[in-house]
């Protein structure tokens, strides 16, 4: 039981939210049926000759697109399709930017700073699959 019926108010709104949680995804009958595909594969070359791996993705319910990039030291990110003017984005805003129009692309890393630096300025699709 309640001792404090002022705590009555907080905690309804709660589990109103819990209960929507929990039953929410069986009652609009999509629970479990969320599942990515990759759309692309792209292999680009750097300006020194480096390679670039992309795995280019998008969920059945077409609400996200991401990429998967491998880097030529072999560190791997994942980053989602962001609002751009032109060519596709896909940044998480902390650490990296991969950036594509046509058959070039570009990756921008964040220095300790804040600031934006371009890692790998001339990026070239060699092989799509």
């Amino acid at each position: 039981m309640l001792r404090n019926i002022r705590a009555l108010p907080l905690l309804r709104p709660r589990l109103r939210l819990l209960a929507l949680m929990l039953v929410g995804p069986g009652l609009c009958g999509c629970a479990g049926s969320i599942s990515a595909t990759v759309t692309s594969r792209v292999d680009y070359r750097t300006r020194g000759g480096a390679s670039i791996e992309a795995r280019y993705y998008a969920l059945n319910d077409g609400s996200l697109h991401f990429v998967k990039i491998r880097l030529p030291d072999g560190t791997e990110a994942t980053l989602p399709n962001v609002l751009s003017a032109s060519g596709a984005k896909y940044s998480d805003d902390r650490r990296y930017v991969w950036w594509t129009r046509g058959n070039g692309a570009f990756l921008e890393v964040r220095n300790d700073d804040g600031s934006w630096r371009m890692l790998y300025p001339d990026c070239e699709a060699v092989r799509r699959r």
